[in-house]
């Protein structure tokens, strides 16, 4: 193997329906991609903003075979693992595919402007200059940014009037993200991932409709954990591809 290719592993996933290749020492496929990707309801047009090895195209395109998706991602080489992970699924490209592009470069994908009803991201959780990055180029440009509301005009221009941006971020930021969103979003919907009873919540999953007007739901949410470690029922359920999570 050449240094400029991507070491992998294989791994199954949703109780052994996707098989996915992913980076060994990169970001690697979390729950919160699978949680993210169970709150979406049926679309036509969608866009997934920081695609990765796939995961989150994968789900929706088995889920939703007759609807269209793009997937987008910066780094080339993910690009090319999340087509072989998509070939691998079965997956065909005429409603779904993966484009090489970077959400930062202006002007970016404009041909999609006002064209989409669901933009779905799973954008940085943490704020760059407060927190030690890691050393994994990876790893580092998934889970740190400076600037949130950057997706989120991204997002806007992609969507039709009334169309619907999902999202995954830390509960602790929920006043930056809510004072990013006032004013252009609308029909907020909050989703608290609970590690445990008792325990408060780390991430949340949020939806919000474009140029709509009423206000902030916060929802009951979901537990992941017994004490024990081991997912709830709930939790399982999703993860087994049994359940989806409900944000209507």
């Amino acid at each position: 193997m050449s240094k400029s290719e991507l070491e992998v592993s294989k791994n199954k996933i949703l109780d052994g329906s996707i098989s996915i290749f992913q980076p060994k020492k990169g970001f690697r496929v979390s729950i919160d991609s699978i949680l993210l990707s169970s709150s979406i309801k049926k679309y036509s047009n969608c866009m997934e903003f920081g695609t990765g090895s796939g995961i989150i195209i994968i789900y929706l395109s088995k889920k939703f075979p007759n609807s269209k998706i793009i997937g987008v991602e910066k780094n080339i080489e993910l690009v090319k693992l999340a087509n072989k992970n998509l070939l691998k699924n079965n997956i065909n490209n005429i409603n779904s595919k993966i484009l090489c592009n970077d959400l930062f470069n202006k002007p970016f994908l404009q041909e999609y402007n006002n064209k989409l009803d669901r933009v779905i991201m799973n954008p940085p959780y943490f704020i760059s200059n407060n927190v030690i990055k890691s050393n994994n180029k990876f790893k580092a440009s998934a889970r740190y940014e400076s600037n949130i509301n950057e997706w989120f005009e991204a997002a806007y221009k992609k969507l039709k009037p009334k169309g619907y941006m999902n999202f995954v971020f830390r509960t602790e930021s929920l006043d930056l993200i809510l004072s990013n969103l006032n004013g252009s979003w609308g029909e907020i919907k909050i989703f608290p991932l609970w590690p445990k009873v008792n325990v408060k919540s780390k991430l949340m999953i949020l939806q919000a409709k474009k140029n709509a007007k009423s206000g902030v739901q916060i929802l009951p949410g979901l537990i992941l954990h017994n004490n024990d470690g081991s997912y709830t029922d709930a939790c399982n359920s999703i993860l087994n591809n049994k359940s989806d999570i409900q944000l209507d």
